[in-house]
């Protein structure tokens, strides 16, 4: 592995670069180390006894009605314990994860390459910024000269202030409507993927439908769609929606298999993974089986297997089996598990210098 420029094609992994070939099996939206207390919604009275209360098995149940009601369940940051979940992902047959943990969720590069050094696992993280409700004012008042510079930094040289290099950029946070920040940082993205060839991850408000708008800003300023993934797709359940976004040339995200909670404040429930693969298997009828890309998106201690998940294994131990008996090809699952990964991860010679 190398920390330097690359005169080859490459994927830019927390522990250098290495070649494409090298990338297998891969979730392409995770989060290892995070904290999501921004994101933390006040409870009704009846649940206040949650707000700081350690999430068990006990208490399991309550906390999947809202998982932010409770702050200590929005947070991970045991770089052991995340070793130990990912190794029943390695067990499964994976190869690589991409880590999207952006400034506003506590990114912490470092602890990422430990991870990997002790998994065995390439470890892709991303750089940017997350929604304009996790950051601060003087985060929001940059221009987006400044946040292209920032991205440009990240990388090619560390993200936050480490030398551990991003190989893509997001997940960009996007709310509803978008903030003037995130419009910056959108057209920022667009540039620095022209420089450097970087695939552009972002994070749409879940239940909105601004996927398009978000798409058309980033091809007037010059981003290439067919880099740029909409993460959480599958929790809208509408084919026709999903569609259309392929039809602008993006991939789609299904990056939240096994998370089947509800949100009081949202008064809205996730779909059910049978749902999900409804969905998936419609774009795969429309031949978009390589514009789709796998994973779970966690970012939660529920979803953790020592607090009664599924884990990051869910998808290989469950979803693909589904898959396959649904009549899903082993070449269908190839791309979507690795050929479209790898393609988005790859990085020309020279990228991000």
């Amino acid at each position: 592995m190398s920390d330097g420029g690359e005169a080859v094609s490459h994927v830019m992994t927390v522990r250098g670069a290495v070649a494409p070939e090298a990338i297998g099996v891969t979730l392409g939206h995770e989060h290892l180390l995070f904290d999501l207390r921004c994101l933390w919604e006040p409870p009704p009275p009846e649940r206040e006894h949650l707000v700081d209360a350690e999430p068990t098995l006990g208490n399991r149940g309550e906390l999947a009605r809202d998982p932010y009601h409770s702050r200590r369940n929005l947070v991970v940051d045991e770089e052991e314990a995340v070793a130990e979940e990912l190794a029943r992902f390695v067990d499964a047959g994976g190869s690589a994860v991409v880590e999207l943990t952006t400034a506003g969720l506590g990114p912490r590069p470092e602890g990422l390459r430990a991870i990997a050094a002790r998994t065995g696992l390439h470890v892709i993280a991303g750089c940017g910024y997350y929604r304009c409700r996790c950051l601060g004012a003087r985060d929001l008042a940059l221009s987006t000269g400044a946040i292209e510079e920032e991205l440009a930094r990240a990388l090619a040289a560390g993200v936050a202030g480490s030398d551990v290099r991003a190989g893509v950029i997001g997940e960009l946070g996007t709310s509803s409507p978008l903030h003037p920040f995130e419009e910056r940082q959108l057209e920022a993205a667009a540039r620095v993927q022209r420089r450097t060839g970087a695939a552009i991850h972002v994070h749409p408000a879940i239940w909105s439908r601004e996927h398009l708008g978000i798409l058309e800003r980033l091809e007037a300023a010059g981003a290439d769609l067919g880099r740029v993934v909409l993460s959480h797709c599958d929790e809208l359940i509408d084919p026709e929606w999903h569609a259309r976004i392929a039809e602008r040339g993006a991939v789609l995200s299904f990056d939240t298999f096994g998370s089947e909670f509800a949100f009081d404040v949202e008064g809205a429930e996730e779909p059910r993974d049978s749902e999900r693969i409804g969905c998936l298997l419609r774009l795969l009828e429309r031949g978009r089986g390589g514009q789709i890309a796998l994973s779970h998106d966690v970012c939660t201690r529920l979803q953790l297997r020592r607090y009664g998940g599924w884990g990051y294994d869910h998808l290989l131990r469950t979803i693909v089996p589904r898959l396959r008996r649904a009549g899903v090809s082993s070449d269908e699952l190839e791309t979507m598990l690795v050929r479209t990964p790898r393609r988005l991860l790859t990085l020309p010679g020279n990228g991000g210098a």
